[in-house]
């Protein structure tokens, strides 16, 4: 059944087997991470109307009321109350079925449904640790972490020092990929070709690593199952790992520096704002990064911008006070 042709009378169609549907479609299209999106949208907010087993007709889903309904359900959960952008992530795949059902410029949308609910993506607190913070994760010892943790602890700074190459990347890094002192792969997000020289610290990480790799997986890290050989359930696997990665990589993290938020992205993150704190251009950082444009690096760095410019700010001042501000210098400014 191809998605197009789920149907789309408003009055007979259920949520859950409007999802399925589509669902089964991206999924032999392999855009499994939307496949995930939509059935994870829709579990939620079965638990929100009243169990799996609830019917849920479209037109009553699709209302300004009962969405939200769902938002405040979402933003208020007693047991773990979620922050915008997780609302935002679960209503943006509700607007995306939605979209889907009743397409733009087709009789009965509403192209105000979601305007009053979070759909945007809100800019968080930096993700990136500081100079000091990533040295003390480099030069830590590891005698009182747990195996696990100091796996976890391994990837992470192997993830920073090979620029900080995305946890998707790692563990889908293959045996080939490894070319003598560099690694040589493809983005899994973009299919950009990476090459990465290794520093002989990197090296003796990812050799060390990959010892515990069966011998017969084409991986080079031992973090994916390759007898899994279905794209879904590789899909979900790497999520498993994923998660695994996120929950050790915290608890081993909060022994050195408690407090300190940490996941798979830091390591990214703290790369390119380092780089850029070092004058680096946008333009390397995104090259090194293996962005799309460069305007997704700057999406990165936005965050850092004011810290910046005070610290310019900062600089100039402590220059006029300790008189080194040159004549000469404020003509060419003139």
């Amino acid at each position: 059944m191809k998605t197009k042709d789920v149907e789309t009378d408003a009055g007979s169609t259920d949520l859950a087997s409007y999802i399925l549907a589509v669902t089964e479609q991206l999924k032999r299209e392999r855009k499994f991470a939307a496949a995930h999106g939509y059935v994870s949208a829709l579990h939620s907010f079965q638990d929100f109307a009243g169990g799996r087993g609830t019917p849920l007709p479209m037109d009553e889903v699709f209302t300004p009321m009962r969405l939200k309904a769902y938002e405040e359900w979402l933003m208020q959960k007693k047991k773990r109350p979620l922050k915008v952008n997780s609302v935002t992530s679960y209503m943006s795949s509700l607007r995306a079925v939605y979209n889907r059902w009743m397409p733009v410029g087709t009789p009965g949308h509403n192209p105000q449904l979601f305007a009053g609910v979070h759909t945007r993506v809100v800019s968080q607190t930096k993700r990136a640790l500081r100079g000091w913070q990533m040295e003390k994760l480099l030069r830590a010892e590891n005698d009182d972490l747990t195996r696990e943790e100091r796996r976890a602890l391994a990837y992470f700074r192997l993830m920073f020092l090979c620029r900080g190459i995305p946890f998707i990347d790692l563990a889908h890094l293959r045996r080939q990929d490894l070319q003598g002192q560099y690694l040589v792969y493809l983005r899994h997000k973009t299919q950009k070709p990476m090459r990465v020289k290794l520093s002989p610290e990197a090296l003796r990480l990812l050799r060390g690593l990959g010892q515990k790799t069966n011998p017969s997986s084409p991986y080079l890290l031992p973090i994916l199952d390759a007898e899994i050989q279905d794209g879904w359930e590789q899909y979900l696997s790497y999520q498993i790992a994923l998660r695994n990665f996120n929950r050790t990589l915290k608890q081993a993290v909060k022994r050195m520096l408690p407090g300190v938020p940490v996941s798979s992205y830091t390591a990214r993150h703290t790369w390119a704002t380092l780089a850029y704190h070092m004058g680096q251009s946008i333009g390397i950082i995104s090259q090194s990064l293996g962005h799309s444009s460069i305007r997704v690096t700057e999406t990165y760095l936005k965050p850092f911008e004011n810290e910046r410019i005070d610290e310019v700010n900062r600089q100039l001042i402590a220059a006029v006070k300790k008189g080194k501000w040159k004549r000469s210098m404020l003509y060419s400014i003139l």
